[in-house]
């Protein structure tokens, strides 16, 4: 077939490979939604353009500068490994850095893709209450051993230590043999977060 002829093989790597490593990347760090297969190839090249427009100077003294294929040639393999592997990855960590700054939070989307995964990134302790579609509440310990799912999955939250509620609708003391709690999206209607002490 065409497609596997050694040089459309070689272009795809150089100009999809990296974009690819950037997109991936961005998805680790902030999970978002899944595009289709076709707009994906577009925003690899387009990603893996950006990458070589950044590094162009550096590219062209490697190529045009033959003093390091006999200095070191093992330098120009970690040069391009660089180049493809380890500065997509770069480039992604610091475009959410900088979607994350306070500039361009005034001006564009906030990066993350909801609410849920915003307060929960953050790490913090708290105490919370969480009321249930049926009006029942829910009170325990968001704390380290606590987790919550994140984009593109339902919300779920595993609260470590469970509490009872007052009948003030308060925090009355830990239940007892305890092991947390889990708690479904589909039950939940809100969630107040209270200081951990």
């Amino acid at each position: 077939m065409e497609i596997f002829e050694s040089s459309k093989l070689v272009l795809f790597i150089i100009f999809a490979i990296p974009g690819f490593i950037s997109i991936k990347t961005y998805s680790l760090l902030c999970p978002n939604h899944e595009k289709d297969s076709t707009k994906l190839i577009i925003d690899a090249i387009t990603y893996s353009c950006l990458n070589y427009a950044l590094l162009g100077p550096f590219i062209y003294m490697m190529i045009f500068s033959k003093k390091w294929d006999f200095i070191c040639p093992f330098f120009t393999i970690i040069f391009y490994s660089f180049v493809m592997l380890v500065f997509p990855a770069f480039l992604a960590w610091g475009w959410l850095k900088l979607r994350n700054m306070e500039f361009f939070k005034k001006n564009a989307p906030h990066p993350t893709p909801r609410a849920w995964d915003y307060i929960f990134s953050q790490r913090k302790e708290y105490f919370v209450l969480v009321t249930l579609s049926d009006g029942k509440k829910l009170a325990g310990e968001y704390s380290e051993k606590s987790f919550t799912s994140s984009f593109p999955e339902d919300p779920q939250i595993y609260l470590e230590k469970a509490w009872e509620v007052s009948a003030e609708g308060g925090f009355e003391r830990i239940r007892e043999q305890s092991e947390g709690i889990l708690i479904l999206s589909k039950d939940i209607q809100s969630i107040e977060f209270f200081q951990h002490p």
